[in-house]
Order: C-alpha cells, then sequence, then structure tokens
C-alpha cells in the first residue's frame, strides 16, 4: 500500500477512470489492451495478450492508439514505466502496466476532454 501511495504522491495530474479499450503497437505486432485510468500524462493499461510481451519492458516505447466513449480515438506514444504480471485461470498472464505519454498532440487535449 505504502509504495502504491507514493507513486500516487508522484504524479503531475490526478487519474480519471475511465473503461476504454486500447490497442497496442511494437516492432509491427499489435495487441488490444484495457485503459482503467487516465491523465493528461500518463495512464493504467490492462493486457492479456503475449503477441508483443517482450516489448513490456521498462522504458520501452509503444505506440497506443485509445478509442473513447464518443468514438474519437488519439494515438499517442508511450514509454512503459512499471509492468506487474499476474497469472490468472482465464487469461493465464495478465499484464498490468504504468505508461507515460511522452507528446500529448492536440486532439488528445480534446479527446482527453471529451471523457465521461
Amino acid at each position: 500500500m505504502g509504495e502504491e501511495l507514493s507513486k500516487m504522491e508522484k504524479r503531475r495530474a490526478k487519474r480519471k477512470d475511465v473503461s476504454l479499450d486500447a490497442k497496442l503497437t511494437a516492432n509491427g505486432l499489435s495487441s488490444p489492451g484495457f485503459i482503467e485510468n487516465i491523465c493528461e500524462h500518463g495512464l493504467h493499461l490492462i493486457t492479456a495478450s503475449r503477441k508483443i510481451s517482450p516489448s513490456f519492458i521498462p522504458e520501452t516505447v509503444l505506440e497506443l492508439t485509445v478509442h473513447n466513449t464518443s468514438g474519437s480515438k488519439a494515438c499517442l506514444n508511450c514509454e512503459v514505466r512499471w509492468v506487474h504480471i499476474n497469472k490468472t485461470p482465464i487469461h493465464g498472464l495478465t499484464y498490468r502496466m504504468g505508461m507515460e505519454i511522452l507528446k500529448q498532440p492536440p486532439q488528445y487535449i480534446e479527446f482527453l476532454a471529451g471523457l465521461k
């Protein structure tokens, strides 16, 4: 709990809880993902796909496409900051990742504003 609180205190902006579909892309391969929370500078993503799991290493840069509930999307370059791997009976391995958004394109700010 103390480690999690420490991470939260270091954040530049408060995260918004969401349920958003996303697509991770690395080395020409794509995997589906699910975003649990997001802000201007970062996000928390979950994926069960092992297709590109070798790319889930801190400091690796991935492309991320995220869709909001109104149908708009944002394409972002994100750096993996941390990874937790969990074993679940349904999905096998599940990857939870904290990701930093490296550059916020202007449409991303509009995308965030459109989140409910």
